[in-house]
């Protein structure tokens, strides 16, 4: 019995050309256009509160979709050709996750397990500049990123990522408070001394010193909208074309093809040299180029954490 089928599946492969050319066989492989993969999960977009998307790279068999969500129930699931569309009961949080599990299948029963992070929308973000930071902190003077608040809005689930969303080392994600125009938002990056109205990142890393830069994600998902960015370095560094670390050339790329820098060249980034930890990297008068233009150092002691920036340009 095992030589007949092996002979049939030996019959399906092979097709053998009798042409007038008398060129020799050909094989075919019947087999060859066969999808034998899983599907790719590719996006997860929030609707609102209740609903979310989530997309893959090809159609998904309906009954095949087995879903978990914890701490939720799930109200429907609608697949969509290669999207499927889930709708909780309750409503979702802007500043914490939601953790759906599940399993899909492709129309060839090819099945993929996928554990994601469901985030709310925020339908009313405000918009945010980065606008001061020091990079080189101490004790008394930890790496700090100030924002400033341009128009009002929520900043539930906005995020200031040490790096970026795709690559980052340390991360802040901000909660559901309404803030007005011309809020300054201060966010230590590594231990802070007790100071008021300070947020504190999650590993309280600190920031790269020399060659780095910073990201704003509209919220914390992987592939969220970034709203803005800043890179700096030391223009003297020469591995990883001038970056220093294959992570920070694939982070100023990622930032580049963003249209958050206007350059992935290292010598177009902020130059990091005169700065410490009191000698600020301060946005000028909010301008936002996405350059280094837009930025300037102060002079020593001036820096004005949560407060207009200083004017005095540190100057040797």
């Amino acid at each position: 019995m095992k030589q007949l089928v092996l002979g049939i599946v030996l019959l399906l492969q092979i097709c053998i050309s009798c042409g007038c050319d008398h060129q020799g066989y050909s094989i075919v492989d019947l087999f060859r256009e066969t999808d034998c993969t899983p599907p790719t999960l590719l996006s997860i977009t929030s609707i609102d509160r209740y609903t979310s998307i989530v997309a893959f790279d090809e159609p998904i068999a309906e009954k095949s979709v087995q879903l978990n969500i914890k701490s939720n129930s799930i109200v429907s699931s609608q697949v969509n050709k290669q999207s499927l569309t889930i709708t909780c009961k309750n409503a979702l949080s802007l500043a914490e996750p939601m953790f759906l599990q599940g399993r899909i299948e492709d129309i060839r029963g090819n099945s993929t397990n996928f554990s994601v992070s469901l985030w709310a929308n925020n339908p009313t973000p405000p918009t945010i500049l980065i606008n001061e930071f020091t990079t080189k902190g101490n004790s008394s003077n930890p790496d700090r990123v100030e924002l400033l608040v341009i128009s009002r809005g929520n900043l539930g689930g906005l995020t200031l990522y040490a790096g970026t969303d795709q690559l980052y080392s340390d991360y802040f994600i901000f909660p559901e408070i309404w803030v007005e125009k011309g809020t300054y938002l201060v966010v230590a990056f590594s231990e802070e001394t007790n100071e008021k109205d300070v947020y504190q990142s999650k590993e309280k890393a600190g920031l790269s010193s020399n060659n780095g830069c910073l990201t704003l994600a509209a919220n914390p998902q992987w592939d969220a909208t970034i709203l803005d960015a800043v890179l700096w370095g030391n223009h003297t560094t020469t591995t990883f074309d001038g970056f220093g670390s294959q992570s920070l050339l694939a982070q100023a790329h990622f930032i580049h093809a963003q249209n958050h820098w206007n350059s992935n060249i290292a010598e177009d980034s902020i130059d990091s040299t005169k700065s410490t930890s009191t000698r600020s990297f301060c946005r000028s008068q909010a301008i936002d180029t996405n350059c280094s233009q837009d930025w300037y150092i102060c002079s020593t002691r001036n820096a004005t954490f949560g407060s207009k920036n200083s004017e005095e340009r540190y100057a040797e």
